[in-house]
């Protein structure tokens, strides 16, 4: 299970790493983001149980690649990634607590 929790963020790193100066749009930067590593995360969570902790890392690794994304420094707020857009935020899904699929790991888990 640790080794695959390793790859999975090594993944998201190199991902994240990827689009830090990179010439796209920022909807273009985060797509490319997000299909570099959603698919390993997302297979991960449903044979792994994450920890609250490790969910957190997840998130805040994904957060650092919008803010890349969008060319905003690392001491950016995060506030925008996570807040939903009801609450004027851009709502970072990749690793959020509340999206479809760690909330079905969690349910998967708990049985």
């Amino acid at each position: 299970m640790r080794a695959t929790k390793e790859v999975v963020s090594q993944k998201i790193i190199a991902a994240r790493d990827l689009i830090r100066c990179h010439p796209l749009t920022p909807e273009l930067a985060t797509e490319l983001f997000t299909s570099k590593c959603m698919g390993v995360f997302h297979f991960s969570v449903e044979l792994i149980e994450w920890s609250e902790s490790e969910l957190n890392d997840v998130k805040q690794l994904c957060v650092q690649a919008y803010k890349n994304a969008w060319h905003l420094p690392r001491s950016t707020a995060s506030a925008l990634f996570i807040f939903p857009k009801t609450h004027a935020g851009k709502k970072c899904t990749f690793g959020s607590h509340d999206t479809g699929v760690v909330a079905a790991c969690r349910e998967m888990h708990a049985t």
